[in-house]
């Protein structure tokens, strides 16, 4: 005669074997004679002794021997096993691409040495992922797509159903990008509604890799893990592509996450990860990972300095170096003296350097440089071949095809002339300006922008001279401290006198 009796494995069952004992504990008959075998109660092994257990003695010791009939402790009690198949997925993300640049160096290599073991009383249900997290440095507006690989871990087949990414500040989801269509992002605001728009976008989601959207019978479906026969667990991929946008780090970085937020059995119906919740970013679980990029800047820098005074008297030219230099801050004023008596018969040119550096860490271009000419000073071309009037102003692009590397500097030179009369005894400040820059990335300068005239910027510098009258014989000029025209009516400053 048989019976039946139906048991559901607890979702917080972590033995591997799971054995469960039968045994007639009571029988009777008409002429009350016992049972001629059977002659004591079953012994019941404790929970951890459980999967060991082989019933009696005298049996074989080898449980992998599938055919082989292992009895009870007697012939009223016996046993069966059932093997806890685990589900378990995990997920791993890393770039594989940044515009037409392959990466290859962050794919993971995955070590299963310790898979399995015991370690502080647990036992370890994550392979170990070995893959750097040292950000990929990319570029403003550079496209970068990810790879979002599901390996399965587990004992039990399954499918990983839908897989949610995050779209953070700084990266931009690109709905019509060729792969994204491939591998059917949907996007979804803040309040987890799907949207078209781009810029309301929080996550995203894809069913790609799940069963409704097999190909063939068995194309999405993640193959148990089998340590004898598999020395990785069987994985599945699907990728996605952002563009870059200038961040709102501090640092930079932008992080961006994926996870697994929906599971299923082979049958597509719901189960529960062993180690993981889906959906739900919880620390140190195996279904979720992070990737980062740094942003890298773009910074042109210009400083700019009286480099010579030149002065032609009487058809005589001389020449004498200021020794100025880029750094000084503030740059002393240079101020020349002119004879009274011979101002008509004087020039009085200065020969200014403007010097461009890249302080950011993206090639580029200044591609026009500007000169905004003060009252008392004029463009002769002669002087500037390479210099043009321009809207009220002078522009070169001398430097226009010169790619200055990170750290890399370049200069140019300008000369302007003093035009002759007392009017033009004063402080002429002359001022230059990046008025036009560029990079392959179309990244914006980091803090400055091009052709605004704004003071304080680093792409804007300027350089000061001044002109007096003297009875004396010998032009001169004199380096002046800039601090010192404050108090030029007090007449109470220190100079550096040269004689030309």
């Amino acid at each position: 005669k048989d019976i039946k009796i139906k048991c559901k494995v607890k979702a917080t069952a972590t033995l591997k074997q799971i054995t469960n004992i039968a045994e007639i504990t009571k029988s009777s008959n008409d002429s009350n004679i016992a049972d001629r075998d059977n002659k004591k109660t079953v012994t019941i092994p404790s929970d951890s002794d459980l999967p060991a257990y082989k019933g009696n003695d005298s049996n074989k010791t080898d449980l992998s021997d599938k055919n082989y009939y292992y009895a009870g402790q007697e012939d009223d009690d016996d046993f069966e096993k059932v093997i806890l198949e685990k589900f378990d997925l995990a997920l791993r993300k890393f770039i594989t691409g940044v515009n037409d640049t392959e990466v290859t160096n962050r794919i993971p290599q995955v070590d299963t040495s310790k898979f399995g073991t015991i370690v502080n009383g647990k036992e370890v249900t994550t392979m170990t992922y070995n893959h750097t997290k040292e950000p990929v440095r990319v570029c403003q507006n550079d496209i970068v797509t990810y790879t979002i690989r599901v390996y399965n871990e587990g004992t039990q087949d399954g499918y990983a159903a839908e897989i949610k990414d995050d779209v953070p500040d700084g990266l931009i989801f690109l709905a019509d990008n060729a792969t994204n269509k491939t591998y059917r992002w949907v996007m979804y605001d803040e309040n987890g509604t799907i949207t078209t728009d781009s810029s309301k976008d929080k996550t995203i989601t894809t069913d790609y890799l799940s069963q409704s959207q097999e190909k063939t019978a068995g194309t999405n479906l993640l193959k148990a893990y089998n340590s004898k026969t598999m020395t990785t667990p069987a994985y599945l991929d699907v990728k996605v592509a952002f563009k870059v946008a200038e961040p709102n780090t501090s640092d930079r970085i932008i992080t961006n996450k994926a996870q697994i937020s929906k599971d299923t059995n082979s049958e597509g119906k719901d189960v529960n990860d062993i180690d993981s919740t889906p959906d739900k970013w919880n620390e140190g679980e195996d279904d979720q990972d992070i990737e980062k990029v740094y942003v890298k800047y773009f910074d042109l820098a210009l400083r700019k300095w009286v480099s010579q005074v030149i002065l032609i008297e009487d058809g005589v030219q001389k020449e004498k170096d200021t020794g100025h230099y880029a750094e000084q801050e503030p740059e002393p004023v240079v101020k020349v003296e002119v004879n009274k008596k011979r101002i008509e018969n004087t020039i009085i040119k200065f020969r200014y350097q403007i010097r461009i550096t890249n302080e950011g860490e993206i090639a580029g271009y200044a591609t026009e440089i500007s000169d905004y000419i003060p009252d008392g000073l004029k463009f002769n071309q002669a002087d500037n071949p390479k210099w043009k009037e321009a809207s009220g102003k002078i522009v070169t692009d001398q430097l226009k095809d010169k790619l200055l590397q990170p750290g890399e500097q370049a200069v140019v030179e300008v000369t302007l002339t003093w035009i002759n009369g007392e009017e033009n005894m004063k402080l002429m400040n002359n001022v230059a300006e990046i008025s036009a820059d560029k990079n392959d990335s179309n990244t914006h300068d980091i803090d400055s922008t091009p052709n605004n005239k704004k003071e304080g910027e680093d792409d804007i510098d300027d350089a000061p001279v001044i002109l007096t009258t003297v009875t004396g014989s010998a032009p001169t000029y004199i380096a002046l401290i800039a601090g010192t025209l404050f108090i030029l009516g007090a007449g109470a400053f220190a100079i550096k006198k040269y004689v030309l």
